[in-house]
């Protein structure tokens, strides 16, 4: 066959065709091991997934003092908590955590609050840490959600839409793609 009759035709020069063979093969490869790679975890691996992430986040606002979702789970109904959701709106239509409030919502009266333990999420608790670390700034005692909702999701905490139980949660993009498999993951 000469190479007039190729249907993918490479340089002459087998160093140039092989190094495009290659960089093809690596780049197949890798996109296929990226969009997989969260569907192909276990729950237990996503969870561990998920704490080194947020201990990752959590080197940008060290200072920020956070609850795990079992701890929260276990005093919810001992103490006064308020959770806020500081995501988005379109993320916040998918569920939410019981009870929880929209960060708009907490800053249009927070001194109600001020009798409770508030504790901020989000996804994966890297927006929410900011924001906690910018109340402290400001005198305002605030804690982290370690894990965000992905993190409550995976200690058996539920979610909810419009105040019935639901089994989906925006996960924010593909890279935070850690829901329970029990869980549909929306973005």
């Amino acid at each position: 066959m000469n190479s007039n009759n190729c249907i993918v035709c490479f340089p002459r020069n087998t160093e140039m065709g092989s190094f495009v063979l290659v960089a093809a093969f690596l780049c197949l490869v890798i996109f296929s091991k990226v969009a997989f790679a969260a569907k192909s975890l276990t729950d237990a691996a996503k969870q561990l997934k998920i704490d080194r992430m947020y201990a990752d986040y959590k080197k940008e606002f060290p200072g920020v003092a956070d609850f795990s979702a079992h701890q929260i789970l276990q005093l919810m109904d001992r103490i006064q908590i308020v959770l806020v959701d500081t995501r988005k709106p379109e993320e916040q239509k998918v569920s939410m955590i019981p009870g929880a409030i929209t960060k708009r919502k907490f800053l249009q009266n927070y001194s109600v609050y001020q009798n409770y333990i508030v504790i901020v999420y989000c996804t994966i608790s890297l927006r929410s840490g900011k924001l906690v670390q910018k109340f402290i700034k400001k005198g305002i005692s605030m804690f982290n959600l370690s894990g965000g909702i992905l993190a409550w999701l995976h200690a058996g905490g539920i979610v909810h839409k419009d105040g019935k139980p639901v089994n989906s949660v925006h996960v924010y993009g593909k890279k935070w793609d850690m829901a329970p498999a029990a869980i549909e993951s929306v973005w």
